[in-house]
């Protein structure tokens, strides 16, 4: 192989390992942060996730005794106030902060379930090439 092509080459195994252990890092440090946040700082996540903290707004206007308003009207607005309960109850709460922890669980693992191979193989081939040019 020509000097330049190895020197490319080597560059290149180095530069993708150095930016997939980096994405290593940042997986685990996603792991490490949620499981910090879950089981010894629990209140650092209260704040963090702004859809658990978020309402739709809904009127304080008492529309079932209004007179402006029709019966199918009211039903809609019935239904909506259910809806309403729904979405605070799977929205809101102990339900809301869990849904956010296994999504960046997720997220974490897969980082590192594609980073971590990634960087074995591309840190193997270096030391090889190494290997081969201390030959």
């Amino acid at each position: 192989m020509l000097k330049k092509t190895k020197i490319v080459k080597t560059v290149y195994l180095y530069i993708v390992s150095m930016v997939s252990l980096l994405f290593v890092a940042i997986g685990s440090y996603t792991l490490f942060s949620t499981a910090l946040k879950t089981y010894v700082l629990p209140k650092a996540e209260k704040g963090g996730y702004s859809r658990c903290n978020e309402q739709p707004p809904v009127s304080s206007f008492d529309f079932k005794s209004s007179s402006l308003t029709t019966e199918e009207q009211k039903a809609q607005i019935e239904q909506m106030l259910k809806d309403y309960e729904t979405w605070k109850e799977n929205n809101t709460g102990e339900e809301c902060y869990t849904a956010e922890r296994q999504s960046s669980i997720v997220d974490a693992l897969a980082t590192l379930f594609i980073s971590i191979p990634l960087f074995v193989f591309h840190w193997k081939l270096a030391r090889k090439e190494k290997e081969e040019k201390q030959a």
